[in-house]
């Protein structure tokens, strides 16, 4: 009767656990749906901004799509929390209204009028996230609740079942001891025949065994038996997830393409989306247990008689024969579609949920290929294709991307080849205070000397890197290279200061600290000559953890920048929330300013913004002197662009600072 109680409760707790979670997660959809619309309504404030007719009739349909979104979730979590959703669908509905005023007011000119409106919206979308994170936590509290109390009594049906289990192997080894009694004196001839054959001593096939022997000689053969395992284990079967490995899949493909003439053979290239950084932020083991949920969620969704494979790191392959030629596309996308739902549900977490995607490059034989490594490099290649497209999706291989994605890796393998002979060089474009005509420093920009190319520039390897997994040494490259330059102007008595960019693989990795600190060591933080750039996108996290780490890296005496100023949605929020020191105006508003009046009034705004701030601000992009007029009446004095120079060498960029000086002083006497 305990037992059946026990059971029973047991079931009631699943499934009030289930339901706890399926709140737990409409409410993190809800969350999603207004992080969306949040993202379609600064597509919508852009193209109002900029003048952008048909941009704008686009924008306005995808944002009310949002909107409808966003109150349909708010529907479904009013399904259990009523208040919740009363507060979010009353501050939501009155956005847009907000919204329609700043921009009229920004377009009008009248920045000052539009800045409490701004800040008003910017409430309203907090009280929102706020409402719905209290929401999230308390559905996931109550789970744990439910799970914890299923604990209690689970522990006490298991003290229950060791209890009789320990009695039915007392009573089992006393009967097993008799029965060794009567076999002692064979069973120890047949083990000693049975070591002379692991020591090689025999080459002879083991007898049969009989129901009767136990023993020492069943451990012998099960250590004889687990000795083969172990090595066909090693070599061709992954230790983390159980799965086959690259070995494995080698064979099982080029095997099932000489079986499979007739049917074809279908393969899924699946690459986990933003692996790195749950490795990076949560550790190794949390990153292993993402690994082995993405398994189970495979193993769910690909077709019974699929197999799966573990190709490296967060990559996997799914194999299955084709059940018809005439119709194989649109069966290998039914799979692949089934696949990125089922792996696309959040996985939570002890305190925290992740959110978990997968890109999948679909091939199938013969047409993307003959051999196992044509068609693995074909699916290789669409699952590239994806990446580049948004990720959590599925791309058809072809022999296009497959021919791309070779030029990509050849690429890749010279860029790794240029590192270690030391083709990299840091070139610097002058950043000049037009008001006093001063060269006030410079950016540090990466060129690659290529033996065979030419000069390149970073837009022409930055990417493959990034794809590559390359743009840490490249980035440490820089760094290492423009901090020694600026010791070396320092010590000639130059006062500029040098700005680099940081990546977004420098911050996730969690050590640009400890690398910071040991390029100040010894240097006095108050004469450090060093700016540093990130992007709204490497500018992600405005958790107290992120002030702290820019907080550190100011004491150390480094100015933080934030480049591109104005083309992210969420920009004005980080100057709220994080330690800027100075922002950049990003060129694409410069090149237009003088004939486009949002433009102009966004340049206006953020000058306006910087001053009241107390932060430095920077245009970039200027290529003509009208425009550097126009900036310098609106209040920017510093600039950046082709107007003064490209970037240049070391030694040429002190030569022209030179010149410009001698221009400078020249035009102040005549």
């Amino acid at each position: 009767m305990m037992f059946a109680y026990l059971f029973a409760q047991n079931q009631r707790d699943q499934f009030a656990v289930q339901e706890q979670y399926r709140r737990f997660e409409t409410v993190i959809g809800a969350e999603q749906a207004m992080a969306l619309f949040r993202h379609r309504g600064g597509q919508l404030n852009s193209a109002r901004l900029l003048h952008q007719p048909e941009e704008q009739k686009r924008a306005e349909e995808t944002y009310q799509s949002a909107l409808d979104a966003l109150r349909s979730r708010l529907a479904e979590v009013g399904q259990f929390d009523p208040r919740s959703r009363d507060v979010v669908l009353a501050t939501v509905n009155e956005v847009p209204g907000l919204s329609l005023i700043a921009i009229e007011a920004i377009s009008a000119g009248k920045q000052e009028a539009a800045a409490p409106v701004i800040e008003a919206m910017q409430q309203h979308l907090d009280t929102i996230e706020t409402t719905l994170e209290s929401a999230r936590h308390r559905e996931f509290a109550r789970a744990q609740q439910i799970q914890n109390e299923g604990r209690v009594r689970s522990d006490l049906a298991r003290k229950l079942g060791i209890g009789i289990t320990v009695s039915i192997m007392i009573s089992g080894l006393l009967l097993v001891w008799t029965i060794m009694r009567s076999i002692l004196r064979p069973l120890r001839i047949t083990t000693e025949a049975i070591r002379q054959v692991n020591a090689g001593e025999l080459a002879i096939d083991l007898p049969p065994i009989s129901q009767d022997e136990f023993g020492e000689m069943a451990q012998s053969i099960r250590h004889f038996r687990d000795r083969s395992e172990t090595l066909s284990r090693l070599a061709y079967y992954d230790t983390l997830t159980g799965l086959g490995n690259r070995a494995k899949l080698g064979e099982c493909l080029t095997s099932k393409l000489a079986a499979s003439a007739n049917r074809g053979v279908a393969l899924l290239f699946l690459d986990l989306d933003n692996f790195r950084s749950v490795n990076q932020r949560m550790g190794h083991s949390v990153g292993d247990r993402y690994l082995c949920e993405a398994v189970n969620r495979l193993h769910r969704f690909i077709p019974d008689d699929a197999s799966l494979f573990r190709y490296n790191g967060d990559k996997f392959v799914v194999l299955f024969e084709l059940e018809t030629s005439s119709n194989a596309e649109a069966e290998i996308k039914e799979v692949a579609n089934r696949v990125l739902r089922g792996v696309a549900e959040p996985y939570p977490i002890p305190n925290d949920v992740l959110n978990m995607s997968t890109s999948i490059g679909m091939a199938m034989s013969p047409d993307d290929g003959t051999t196992a490594e044509q068609l693995i490099t074909s699916a290789e290649a669409a699952v590239s294709a994806a990446k580049k497209s948004g990720r959590n999706t599925a791309r058809f291989a072809g022999g296009k991307l497959a021919g791309q994605l070779r030029a990509q890796k050849g690429l890749a393998n010279e860029i790794r080849s240029a590192l270690k002979d030391n083709q990299f060089e840091v070139f610097y474009q002058p950043i000049v205070d037009y008001s006093s005509r001063q060269v006030a420093g410079a950016e540090a920009l990466l060129r690659w000397r290529h033996r065979e190319r030419g000069l390149l520039t970073a837009a022409q390897f930055i990417p493959i890197a990034e794809e590559e997994g390359l743009i840490g040494p490249l980035s440490q490259h820089c760094l290492d290279v423009a901090h020694r330059q600026a010791e070396t102007w320092r010590t000639a008595g130059h006062a500029w200061r040098i700005a680099v960019n940081l990546s977004a693989y420098q911050i996730q990795e969690g050590r640009i600290l400890d690398t910071l600190t040991a390029l100040q060591r010894g240097r006095d933080p108050a004469n450090n000559p060093m700016d540093l750039e990130l992007t709204e996108t490497v500018l992600f996290d405005t958790s107290d953890e992120a002030r702290a780490l820019l907080d550190a890296i100011r004491l150390l005496g480094y100015r933080i920048g934030m480049d591109d100023f104005g083309t992210g949605y969420s920009s004005f929020k980080y100057l709220q929330y994080l330690p800027i020191d100075k922002i950049k105006i990003d060129r694409q508003f410069v090149s237009t300013m003088e004939v486009s009046k949002q433009a102009m009034g966004i340049i206006s705004a953020t000058i306006a913004l910087a001053q009241n701030l107390d932060l430095d601000v920077i245009a970039e992009g200027i290529e003509t002197p009208s425009q550097a007029r126009l900036l310098l009446k609106l209040g920017c004095r510093l600039h950046q662009g082709f107007h003064y120079s490209q970037a240049l060498p070391a030694e040429a960029f002190e030569l022209w600072a030179t010149s410009y000086a001698l221009q400078a002083s020249g035009a102040a006497v005549s």
